[in-house]
């Protein structure tokens, strides 16, 4: 009789990303569901379905925690955003597409609603505002770079001051959307931030 072949164990490796990556997971689903200040160490290893000792090897606080996964975060929503941008410039999107995948999941991930709660929480906390300043002048510094990639000027204009205009104006939306979940509201005003954009840059074609 044929023996099933065992499947290869991970790595020590594996193992850690394994367990980084459902630390993060869970992290960013306690911040959507419970907010920062509710969010505990406890509660995020209860939902990773880790050891309180693999957090704390990994990670040794709440904030170290909540860093990682954020950057974690940053880095699949800016993934995201430079794939739309891709679409873009070799055509297979227009730009009104593009700025609605922009959009939606800004309005539907989790990487809008959860670093909301994170930047309310850091304004009464000096180190979490001390360590999640350079993750945002990062994530900030990779999109002006897609910008610059993906837009070019019409009269002059700066792309990226434009485009950083219109990522503003969706955040707004998105706050906006917690109380006002009026599909014909914002329609409205992405017909008209569109219109804007149009006026003043133009996607680079490749």
């Amino acid at each position: 009789m044929l023996e099933t072949p065992k499947a290869p164990r991970r790595t020590q490796d594996e193992r850690s990303a394994r367990t980084r990556e459902a630390l993060h997971r869970a992290t960013i689903e306690s911040l959507m569901e419970v907010g920062f200040a509710k969010t505990s160490t406890s509660g995020i290893t209860k939902r990773a379905g880790v050891s309180r000792g693999a957090q704390t090897h990994h990670y040794p606080g709440k904030i170290d925690l909540i860093v990682a996964a954020t950057e974690d975060m940053f880095n699949g929503f800016l993934g995201e955003v430079e794939q739309f941008a891709a679409s873009l410039r070799s055509g297979q999107l227009t730009f009104e597409e593009f700025l609605g995948k922009v959009w939606t999941q800004m309005l539907s991930g989790n990487w809008f609603y959860s670093s909301l709660e994170m930047i309310v929480a850091a304004r009464g906390d000096p180190e979490l505002q001390h360590r999640l300043q350079p993750l945002i002048l990062a994530l900030h510094r990779q999109f002006e770079d897609i910008w610059k990639n993906t837009f070019e000027s019409c009269d002059g204009s700066d792309p990226v001051v434009y485009f950083n205009a219109g990522m503003n104006m969706l955040r707004g939306m998105a706050v906006q959307a917690v109380l006002r979940p009026d599909e014909a509201y914002y329609r409205e005003m992405m017909a008209g931030l569109l219109e804007m954009l149009k006026s003043k840059i133009r996607p680079i074609r490749e």
